[in-house]
């Protein structure tokens, strides 16, 4: 996943305000366990 976020977790990170790290990150690999620690948090 390189600059793409899955439509599944585009709204998670939105409602947990990390969406914009998705689009800063744009080029990078996400770590899909982090963000998942990061939402359950």
């Amino acid at each position: 996943m390189f600059g793409l976020v899955l439509p599944l977790i585009e709204n998670y990170l939105r409602e947990a305000g990390f969406w914009h790290m998705a689009n800063i990150g744009q080029g990078c690999k996400l770590d899909s366990k982090l963000i998942s620690a990061f939402i359950e948090r």
